[in-house]
């Protein structure tokens, strides 16, 4: 809005020159001059707000009563902008609530406490409320999470890619007896043991790995040089698979979509929502900056 921003500074000026001398304020000639600017203001300013929201999907209608009520306030009750300001950010910040947790705010149940708890003869102690606010709040948002993520399990594409990776899997398996799969739903096969202790979610382990779709193509490679990380670092399903091995093992992990990146994928790497990821993994060390 950097139009907008010099026509204020040009109105400010205008406003400025024609009220230097207050005397004269209302004269014939400076109500002319006042009617004059308001209507150029007007149309400058306008005309501006058209350009700078052409692109976005602006009701300009509600736009345009938002503005009266604005400037049709009485601006020398400090107390009333005021209020006004906070109660439109309490009307945004219900609006949140009600989009992103599933909360909806009785606004008449809220201003009755509202001016209850304002108009008071003393401030409350409201430590127990807050705490309570916020236990309800997390319950909420947790609530809302879970219905984003069932609504996304079930989308076609969803249930599309999670019907094609138990069917990859279950065509691996078929052909390959040295396929396992664990109680979790991780599918591995043993390429070559290593040696030495079992590694822990905390471990530092130095990795070299291909991580490939179903049909074959490459997301992440790490070209044969070790990359280190934790178990806990990484996707739930790769990290099973690297407590189960130990320096010097040689695995490929087929990790179903809920081990991997769920229902959300990874957009960057182009893995869709469910996809089933394949992982050909070697230990090339265990907390190699302990040595």
């Amino acid at each position: 809005m950097k139009k907008f921003i010099l026509a204020c500074g040009v109105g400010a000026m205008l406003l400025g020159a024609t009220s230097c001398d207050k005397s004269n304020a209302a004269n014939n000639s400076d109500a002319a001059a006042n009617d004059s600017i308001s209507m150029l203001f007007g149309k400058v300013i306008g005309s501006q707000f058209a350009e700078n929201f052409a692109r976005q999907d602006v009701d300009k209608q509600a736009f345009l009563r938002g503005v009266q009520t604005a400037v049709s306030a009485d601006t020398t009750q400090n107390s009333y902008v005021e209020g006004l300001s906070y109660g439109v950010r309490f009307a945004q910040q219900f609006n949140y609530f009600a989009k992103e947790m599933g909360v909806d705010i009785d606004r008449d149940l809220f201003m009755k406490e509202f001016k209850a708890a304002f108009t008071a003869d003393s401030v409350a102690d409201t430590a127990i409320d807050q705490a309570l606010i916020n236990t309800l709040m997390e319950r909420a948002k947790n609530r809302a999470e879970e219905r984003k993520l069932a609504e996304l399990n079930n989308a076609p594409e969803a249930v599309a890619a999670r019907k094609a990776g138990e069917a990859f899997i279950d065509s691996i398996k078929k052909v390959d007896s040295a396929v396992k799969t664990t109680a979790s739903g991780l599918s591995y096969k043993v390429i070559s043991e290593g040696e030495g202790d079992a590694i822990s979610d905390n471990d530092k382990v130095a990795v070299i790995y291909k991580g490939t779709l179903p049909d074959g193509s490459v997301f992440d490679d790490s070209k044969g040089e070790p990359r280190t990380f934790s178990p806990n670092q990484v996707v739930p399903g790769f990290g099973e698979g690297l407590k189960m091995m130990k320096k010097g093992a040689k695995y490929v992990l087929y990790i179903p979509g809920d081990l991997a990146y769920g229902v959300k994928g990874q957009p960057y790497a182009k893995i869709g929502p469910n996809q089933t990821l394949v992982f050909d993994v070697e230990i090339a060390d265990v907390n190699p900056a302990k040595k």
